[in-house]
């Protein structure tokens, strides 16, 4: 981390510690130990009906939306409870791009009961890597950020080895699914030494699966029988 960023990010934890009981959104009194108050908590819009699949609306009644029962993804199981919109979508880009990590553990309560699906629970949260080199230039990981959180809430443990980046790739921002897949393409690698079996890919954003699909074709080589997406938020279909 450069000396300017270990600086913001020292200037916003001592924000926080000064300023106990304030809403992280507008600032406004709270009357717990909430972190945001009940108007900017509505702001947090979940994906009505989500697709145990894809995670997108579904508009028939059941778990499973008809593009998904034609074209199932690779992975057995989506979990991104936010919508990629409004205030969800700031706070995102700031745990992403700007180092409030503090965002993570808010995000993180306020969709906790939707990652534990139908039980049992994941093994091992394997959160989705970055090269070393994106590494060394934005300081952490926000995947491993989220993932610390739910596995302190879940008591589920984080393997951050098996799970690896064997190349640099370009930003996926701004890229169509094509794109993305052909961007990925032989960008992970896995080594399961432990033998997992049931894993959760730990993620932000959810935008056309891209990033989850080439993962869990990844892990399944490797022997792993039943791969969820543990994400915070789902970007709609255009």
């Amino acid at each position: 981390m450069t000396p300017a960023r270990l600086a913001r990010a020292i200037g916003r934890g001592i924000d926080c510690l000064l300023a106990p009981g304030l809403c992280l959104a507008c600032g406004a009194a709270l009357d717990g130990d909430d972190s945001l108050c009940m108007t900017c908590r509505r702001l947090l819009r979940r994906v009505p009906n989500p697709c145990r699949y894809c995670g997108q609306p579904n508009p028939v009644d059941g778990p499973v939306c008809p593009a998904c029962l034609g074209n199932p993804p690779r992975w057995q199981r989506l979990t991104a409870p936010l919508q990629y919109r409004g205030l969800a979508r700031d706070y995102l880009l700031q745990l992403k791009f700007h180092e409030a990590l503090y965002l993570a553990k808010t995000l993180c309560r306020y969709c906790d009961t939707q990652y534990l699906g139908n039980p049992p629970r994941p093994e091992i949260l394997l959160p989705v890597p970055l090269h070393r080199e994106r590494w060394r230039e934005r300081g952490y990981n926000q995947a491993l950020e989220i993932a610390a959180v739910w596995s302190r809430m879940f008591g589920i443990p984080i393997d951050r080895h098996a799970l690896r980046r064997l190349r640099p790739t370009a930003s996926q921002s701004g890229l169509g699914a094509a794109a993305r897949a052909i961007n990925l393409r032989g960008a992970f690698g896995f080594d399961n030494r432990r033998n997992w079996r049931h894993v959760a890919i730990v993620d932000d954003i959810v935008t056309t699966g891209s990033t989850a699909t080439e993962i869990t074709r990844c892990l399944h080589r490797g022997g792993v029988e039943f791969v969820e997406v543990w994400a915070l938020a789902r970007a709609y279909r255009r």
